[in-house]
């Protein structure tokens, strides 16, 4: 009998350390993934060269502005390192062209708007480490397909729209660990499908943080940080749109929502799609539900395991 206890503690021992440690590795993974969560966004280079705008209508006018680059996709045309702050209507505007760009390490401060880009080959621009602020309509607006905003800073587009980010009739546009911050919308799309929205702080902007209109359609947000939006209101994000996810279906990880107290409980999202992100994270972009399982599993192996020493006796 003592020798079949003894069988058994070390059978309840090692179930319980299984899931302790199943449950560290479940955690470490969960900091692997908010690690994609940069806080060195945009260290722009003091030096930046002062330029005026950059108006690209066509293939021929990349020339123009003796960019370094070849315009291939392992040799892209590279709008770097400038500091363009101009009453112009439009800081850097990209429309009509088939080669390949990238906007990164500037400063933009225009009248209208910042960046601007349309009607380009689909996935042959990206935008990264910028940052635009202080613009009427938007810091960045986009008009095009397969194309990556990542690492930048957005901030301060307060007057009428007043938006961060503008999406329209787009596809598969990917924004990712940008900081978007005292405008009147952080991300406001409208007729775009497929992007991926995901790692990006949406904090103090006075309307909603992402607006997603109701032409916008299988669009993915998930990951970010939603702080103090719309005067601190409930629900920080509006979606009246079909099929928009407010998590990620894999790992079934929503977003940080800095008002919602009950971090293990379905978070509402405002509009017409009667849609929720079901699993919210914390500051840290830990789904803090999934650490609960590990004392709940704990306590019902030691119930099975007494019960079975009474059966024993």
């Amino acid at each position: 009998m003592i020798l079949m206890r003894n069988g058994l503690k070390r059978q309840l021992f090692t179930i319980i350390t299984f899931l302790i440690l199943l449950n560290l590795a479940s955690m470490a993974l969960q900091s692997t993934k908010a690690a994609n969560f940069s806080t060195s966004q945009t260290r722009l280079n003091s030096t930046l060269t002062p330029h005026g705008p950059i108006i690209i209508k066509n293939n021929d006018n990349f020339s123009d502005y003796s960019l370094p680059g070849s315009g291939t996709e392992l040799d892209p045309y590279r709008i770097e390192n400038y500091n363009i702050t101009t009453l112009n209507n439009v800081g850097i505007n990209v429309l009509d062209t088939t080669e390949y760009f990238v906007i990164q390490n500037c400063y933009v401060d225009a009248w209208m708007v910042g960046i601007a880009i349309f009607d380009i080959e689909p996935g042959t621009a990206e935008i990264s480490d910028v940052t635009c602020k202080d613009h009427n309509f938007y810091g960045i607006s986009i008009g095009a397909s397969q194309i990556t905003v990542k690492n930048s800073i957005v901030k301060d587009n307060s007057d009428n729209p007043g938006i961060g980010i503008y999406l329209s009739d787009s596809t598969e546009i990917t924004v990712t660990n940008n900081t978007y911050t005292n405008n009147l919308c952080g991300l406001y799309v409208e007729n775009t499908n497929s992007c991926d929205i995901s790692y990006n702080t949406f904090a103090d902007n006075i309307g909603y943080g992402v607006y997603l209109l109701s032409n916008t359609n299988d669009n993915i947000v998930h990951h970010n940080k939603f702080i103090n939006n719309y005067g601190g209101a409930v629900m920080q994000a509006r979606d009246c749109g079909v099929n928009n996810m407010f998590y990620e279906a894999s790992s079934e990880e929503g977003n940080y929502w800095d008002n919602w107290s009950s971090k293990d409980s379905i978070v509402p999202i405002a509009g017409l799609a009667d849609n929720e992100d079901p699993y919210p994270l914390d500051e840290n972009l830990i789904r803090l539900a999934s650490l609960y399982f590990l004392p709940v599993l704990i306590a019902l192996v030691i119930v099975v395991y007494k019960k079975r020493i009474k059966k024993k006796s």
